[in-house]
């Protein structure tokens, strides 16, 4: 018996509500904006000639065709100053100005999207040293970002004057996990696709896999800043992607109806999401709708499988509290989550004998909560219809049960016999065998044989 079988239904699914609840209660809670600290003097920004003030450059929409940010650096002695560097992270076009001259251009600023050539989202720009003078040193940046085709609530991240930094530096010591996750991904993927867990597990270990991908590709590429912006839209786009999935995934452990609701639920969550102004909440939050599913799913259902959604929807809602979630933490917990689910059994330690098998007088079918004992011997086919099975009994009734057909055909063998990707037969109801055709049943019906299942067949025909 699985663990989650062995657990009262009674325990789990309280805990599981309360805990979500909690979590989901803590995420939501309007947190105070911190009060900001004095790390020296503001930017006098002005997006335009009438419209100028003292401020942090984090806060510039940068909607203007043109946005230029000063400010004064007091340089005591230029003969032992370190050497300077103004690091601009933005999306946008810049051009630095120290004292009134250029020192660099990133990409090309213009007053329209025509004249204007995109710069590079992270760019550093060395002071000459016959640049500094004793006193009071003004710092000139001119930003234009016209070529953003979404809104953005943040275009600039960083601007900075202090000692030269590499670029990529920090960037590579925050992503180093995500670089971690995505090999970790990557075999559980295989995992998944080896061992057959069903298309919508597969799918949603693909869909996670691009959302890391596209996380980490500030590493790979030097890109100029509209990819930025698609980069945000991906992710946030492939986490709503994820949380239907894992929606759907949750869905399988209820009923029809519950399922539906489920789903749609899931949906206007997904879709509340989107409608933040913020990428990264957009993000952030459609995956606390994807793990809501799986706590209700858990809740609701039955399985082994309700253990391991619960667990993964419960992980997921409190490690999206702790910052810097979306860059690491998410994928690392996903490839985790799939590699469980290609392991839906314990293995037998080598060298322990393997026990005789035994061949089931009846077989219990889950279909929801509920669960059917049937004789193994009433069972006269199955249909796969997804990560679901259509059976045909033999006093004419069809059930819908909640598991995929390779599971199914595992369940009830050796009555059961796979014949197709989509069909598994009972032996005992197989009228007539056709060379290179279909199967006849007593029921009248006909069952296409594919091509890999021949062999088999074949086999089970000359015992």
């Amino acid at each position: 018996m699985a663990v989650g079988e062995r657990i009262p239904a009674s325990l789990i699914a309280p805990f599981l509500l309360l805990a979500g609840l909690a979590a989901l209660g803590i995420a939501a809670w309007p947190r105070p904006v911190p009060a900001p600290q004095s790390r020296g003097p503001a930017w006098w920004i002005c997006p335009s000639n009438a419209a100028c003030g003292w401020g942090e450059p984090t806060g510039a929409p940068l909607a203007a065709p043109v946005t230029v940010m000063r400010r004064v650096v007091r340089i005591a002695d230029p003969r032992r100053e370190e050497a300077l560097a103004v690091d601009v992270t933005a999306m946008a076009s810049a051009e630095v100005r120290w004292n009134g001259t250029v020192i660099g251009v990133n990409g090309r600023v213009g007053p329209d999207r025509a004249r204007e050539v995109p710069g590079r989202f992270t760019a550093s720009f060395p002071v000459p040293w016959e640049r500094l003078r004793a006193g009071d040193n003004l710092v000139e940046v001119r930003f234009s970002a016209h070529h953003r085709w979404v809104p953005v609530g943040r275009p600039v991240h960083r601007l900075a004057v202090g000692p030269p930094q590499e670029p990529l530096r920090s960037v590579l010591r925050a992503y180093l996990p995500t670089l971690i996750a995505l090999g970790l991904l990557v075999a559980a993927l295989l995992l998944q696709l080896f061992a057959g867990t069903g298309r919508v597990a597969a799918l949603l270990g693909g869909v996670v896999l691009a959302q890391a991908v596209a996380e980490a590709s500030k590493l790979m590429l030097t890109y100029a800043y509209p990819w930025q912006v698609t980069r945000l839209f991906v992710v946030a786009l492939l986490a709503g992607i994820g949380a239907l999935l894992l929606a759907w995934l949750a869905g399988a452990l209820v009923e029809r109806r519950a399922r539906l609701l489920l789903l749609s639920a899931t949906a206007l969550a997904v879709g509340g999401a989107w409608l933040l102004p913020a990428w990264d909440a957009k993000a952030l939050w459609a995956l606390r709708a994807g793990a809501g599913a799986a706590l209700a799913g858990a809740a609701l259902g039955r399985g082994r499988m309700r253990v391991l959604l619960g667990g993964y929807g419960l992980a997921l809602l409190w490690s999206s509290l702790v910052p810097g979630f979306l860059d690491s933490g998410y994928y690392l917990l996903a490839a985790a989550f799939l590699a469980a689910v290609a392991f839906p059994r314990r293995a037998v330690p080598v060298g322990a004998p393997m026990p005789a098998p035994v061949v089931p007088a009846y077989v219990t079918l889950p279909h929801g909560n509920v669960q059917h004992r049937i004789a193994s011997g009433d069972l006269l086919r199955a249909q796969a219809e997804d990560d679901y099975c259509r059976v045909h009994l033999a006093d004419g009734r069809d059930l819908l049960v909640t598991v995929n057909l390779g599971a199914l055909v595992r369940m009830a063998a050796p009555h059961l016999i796979r014949v197709h990707r989509s069909h598994a037969v009972n032996g005992a109801s197989v009228a007539a065998l056709h060379r290179g055709g279909p199967i006849e049943l007593i029921d009248g019906s006909s069952i296409p044989v594919g091509r890999t299942y021949r062999a088999a067949l074949a086999a089970w025909r000359d015992q």
